[in-house]
């Protein structure tokens, strides 16, 4: 009996020397394994109908979002809608964020996984809270590695903040890009088939008058005799202004409201009876458009909808879009021979 108790006695230090030579050789993991199939976010996942804010905080970059209406809005672009898919991406990535592995507790090695303080800029602090104000759950975020853990499952680091104990984690988080790229960036979708006419007018009060054909080519209305214009893609590539136009940023109408002159103005009247008006101008090196609808038959609904949606803002757009906005008469017609 004796023998065999100080065999197992034997054995039991062999395990703790093991252990201890491990951590030695590691240098910085901790010797306990996490917790089987344990989540980051315990608990999250009965919450989320419950959330009613959420933050993100990383390096200068702080963006809130609030529940409105049963929706997302970004509290720093005056509570304008926020992506809502990228958002479901999100809140359920959190939930189902599962730890894996420990990782480093050194402090001096938190950067290699994008772990350190957020207001490094490098890892993201993400805050949420309930109806009542209290904190469901807070997480730092770091690197993300693809199908790190093989099968399609990709890994991302996390801590908690206050502890530096890190965490190679199962799951999938988009925090990248800053506040607008979390908003909901669409604006209009209409097709260059369903345009009717269009009038581009320039700052300066010159007009381009465009007309759809029956085969959907477009010509130019008033254009002197004996002109040459380039090919129909060139004449039918104003009307594609509208098709998938996206906002690069947004203010509201009351704080960027439309200056009184520099504005061109673009009239879009489609083949249904729809018709959207857009007041374009520069602001700080940037274009913005303010945009307005009206609607017969049919279309009036839909206008009221757009107006509804559409007329308390200001839009930046990409400057590809607005140069098609301010075509003029010059850029659809053949260079003189010679030129």
């Amino acid at each position: 009996m004796q023998k065999r108790s100080c065999l197992l006695l034997v054995g039991a230090t062999l395990l703790l020397v093991a252990a201890a030579i491990y951590a030695v050789a590691s240098g910085d993991r901790a010797v306990s394994l996490p917790p089987h199939g344990g989540r980051a976010l315990p608990g999250l996942a009965a919450k989320l109908g419950d959330l009613a804010w959420l933050r993100l905080v990383r390096g200068a970059m702080t963006v809130d979002f609030t529940a409105i209406g049963g929706g997302w809005v970004v509290v720093e672009r005056a509570n304008y809608k926020a992506a809502p898919q990228r958002m479901r991406q999100l809140l359920l990535g959190l939930a189902d964020l599962t730890l894996m592995e420990p990782k480093t507790r050194r402090p001096d090695r938190l950067s290699r996984l994008d772990l350190d303080d957020p207001k490094n800029g490098r890892s993201t602090l993400v805050t949420l809270q309930d109806r009542a104000g209290k904190t469901v759950g807070e997480l730092i975020v770091g690197k993300s590695r693809p199908d790190l853990l093989g099968g399609g499952n990709g890994g991302v680091y996390v801590r908690k903040p206050g502890d530096n104990q890190a965490w190679l984690a199962r799951g999938s988080l988009d925090l990248a890009g800053g506040i607008t790229s979390w908003l909901d960036r669409r604006i209009l979708d209409i097709a260059p088939s369903r345009i009717a006419a269009l009038t581009l007018t320039a700052a300066d009060g010159v007009a381009l008058k465009l007309r759809a054909a029956p085969d959907g080519s477009f010509t130019v209305v008033g254009a002197p005799a004996g002109t040459r214009f380039k090919d129909a893609a060139a004449l039918a590539a104003p009307a594609g202004a509208l098709a998938g136009l996206v906002l690069a940023d947004v203010q509201p109408a009351a704080q960027l409201p439309v200056p009184a002159s520099g504005v061109a103005r673009a009239i879009f009247t489609t083949v249904d009876g729809l018709t959207l008006s857009l007041r374009l101008f520069v602001h700080d090196k940037t274009d913005w458009v303010a945009v307005s609808a009206a609607g017969q038959g049919a279309a009036a609904a839909q206008a009221r909808a757009i107006d509804a949606r559409l007329a308390p803002w200001t839009y930046a757009i990409p400057a590809e879009r607005a140069q098609l906005l301010r075509t003029r008469l010059a850029d659809l017609v053949m260079p003189a021979k010679g030129s």
